[in-house]
């Protein structure tokens, strides 16, 4: 039988064997990136614990890795003469913007505020005022790093004033701005008493649980294992077939209760028998010579 296998099967037992080998990969990956949400929440938990940067006292540090995701509070004067869109944003299927705000700090210091998501019907510079802040209201947010280029060189500052762009990149977004901007952005979070529905809509805290990581890998090592133990019993299902311990199904059957099997039954006919030829009053051989 293992003859068998590596000669006539040889390259199809590579082939799932290869097979079986990426269904396993993506079960262990699936596995990494659960520890990687674990890691994750478990960061997030502890920042979340911490209280709230002061934003209006401290400048946000250059390098916000050991600081992204914590709650950081400010107060300051909306700066609505130069608030940009970030476009090709979605909300449950349905095409907008986020509106980025800058909040002046003190003199010359502001930091950029991505205050929620509006619809299209809501971008045109006049609509504007429909979605203004209260004044006077302090702000919290998650503290968020720079959205650089993708390719991950460094920006520059525009040259020309630009009412919306691609990503909240800060660099690019100096140019247009009469004041220094912070090294970081903030992701305005919903202050209490706020509604679903009011405009610009603001996320919700993430949930910190693991997601579907596990079942995901559950499946594909299961996926591997059907796979392989499919393909071993159809090569020994046809190693047996030509070895002739396999006898072909006969065309008689055996019905419950009886011990000898009975032949199929034939299928009778549909034609009209044809009529038999009428009988004549012959006579034979022997009558005419003896007549």
């Amino acid at each position: 039988m293992l003859k068998a296998l590596f000669t006539r099967y040889i390259l199809a037992t590579i082939l799932v064997i290869l097979g079986m080998a990426l269904l396993v990969w993506l079960g262990f990956w699936q596995l990494d990136r659960q520890e990687q949400k674990r890691t994750f929440n478990t960061l997030m938990a502890e920042r979340w614990r911490m209280e709230p940067f002061d934003l209006t006292t401290f400048a946000l540090p250059a390098d916000l890795a050991a600081m992204e995701y914590r709650r950081v509070a400010a107060a300051g004067e909306w700066d609505y003469d130069n608030q940009i869109l970030i476009s090709n944003q979605t909300f449950n299927g349905s095409a907008g913007y986020v509106v980025v705000t800058p909040l002046v700090l003190g003199e010359n210091r502001a930091v950029l505020v991505a205050r929620g998501w509006i619809p299209s019907d809501l971008a045109p510079p006049e609509k504007w005022p429909e979605i203004e802040e209260a004044p006077g209201a302090a702000v919290l947010g998650l503290a968020r790093q720079s959205q650089g280029l993708p390719s991950g060189e460094p920006s520059t500052p525009v040259s020309i004033p630009q009412r919306e762009y691609y990503r909240i990149d800060i660099p690019a977004i100096q140019g247009q701005m009469p004041y220094q901007l912070e090294a970081g952005y903030l992701e305005q979070m919903p202050e209490a008493g706020r509604t679903v529905t009011q405009f610009p809509l603001r996320r919700e805290p993430m949930a910190l649980d693991e997601g579907n990581h596990l079942s995901y890998a559950i499946q594909w090592f299961t996926f591997a294992l059907v796979l392989g133990f499919g393909y071993i019993m159809l090569v020994r299902h046809q190693v047996r077939r030509a070895a002739g311990l396999i006898v072909p199904a006969t065309h008689t059957y055996q019905p419950l209760g009886e011990d000898e099997p009975v032949a199929p039954p034939v299928a009778v006919s549909q034609q009209e028998p044809q009529a038999s030829a009428p009988a004549h009053d012959a006579v034979s051989e022997t009558d005419r010579l003896y007549a």
